[in-house]
């Protein structure tokens, strides 16, 4: 079976990259700022700075991403019949649909970089909220708000490099599936203790592209995240697995369908499959 593991060394890099922008832009927050300026400096998003710097970092990470995703696949046309459609499908992709969704990922990547001071301010402004209604001085609140910058834009960076890395291979995967008409993949999650309950019980089942299942639901957990493929929600570790022969699939096998996860045989599955 071929490993679509999620990149970690591209998440690593991925991360520091992203904060080593955010910090040299916070560097220029002018010393001696009260609320009001500190405010006004992150509402700018981080000027023309961190525009310039989004789409080149976000480039780097998807084309990464695609890269590393593609030495999955080239793995998993070694080990099935599709390999000689696998091949083509790499050599041909940036002029058709998945070239298109790469860039599509780019541009969608870059505009969340430029969120972060934004994301920021609404922490902070929570923040000083809460003190306020303490009585502390706007003075004192200011200059410890103006220590604590870097240490809440580094939480926020590194939620943010964690859930695009993942959804980015998500979405590589899932487009690159299409061009083949494989319709599913394994949902596996990381097996440590930090994988949500919901997680561990999507853990190898198999779930078809065409209708994600909604694991928070299926684990009686209210929530608002819906439906959603693995690995693309905030914090998610999870990867998906594509089925790229049958072979690969131990029947009876765990199968989301029709809104829970059943027990299937061969033959029920491949009803569903072609």
């Amino acid at each position: 079976m071929a490993d679509f593991h999620r990149p970690m060394r591209i998440e690593l890099e991925y991360r520091r990259a992203l904060n080593a922008l955010m910090q040299s832009w916070l560097k220029m927050v002018p010393a001696g700022s009260d609320l009001e300026a500190i405010f006004s400096y992150l509402g700018n998003g981080g000027g023309e700075r961190v525009i310039q710097a989004s789409e080149r970092l976000a480039r780097g990470m998807v084309t990464a991403t695609a890269v590393q995703n593609a030495v999955s696949w080239r793995d998993a046309a070694r080990k099935s019949t599709q390999g000689a459609r696998i091949y083509d499908l790499l050599k041909r992709e940036m002029d058709g649909p998945v070239g298109a969704q790469m860039r599509e990922l780019v541009k969608t990547h870059a505009a969340l970089i430029r969120t972060v001071p934004q994301d920021v301010a609404q922490d902070i402004a929570s923040q000083i909220a809460t003190r306020q209604m303490r009585g502390e001085r706007a003075e004192t609140i200011a200059k410890d708000i103006r220590r604590r910058i870097p240490e809440i834009t580094k939480s926020r960076v590194a939620m943010l490099a964690r859930t695009e890395v993942s959804s980015t291979a998500t979405s590589i995967s899932e487009a690159r599936a299409a061009h083949l008409s494989l319709p599913c993949y394994e949902w596996l999650s990381s097996e440590d203790r930090r994988v949500r309950p919901s997680h561990r019980l999507m853990d190898h089942v198999i779930v078809f592209w065409s209708d994600p299942p909604a694991p928070e639901a299926l684990a009686g957990i209210r929530s608002k995240l819906g439906h959603y493929q693995a690995g693309k929600v905030p914090n998610c570790r999870c990867d998906a697995n594509v089925i790229v022969d049958l072979g690969q699939i131990t029947f009876p096998a765990k199968v989301y369908h029709d809104g829970k996860i059943e027990r299937m045989g061969r033959a029920k599955f491949l009803n569903l499959y072609q």
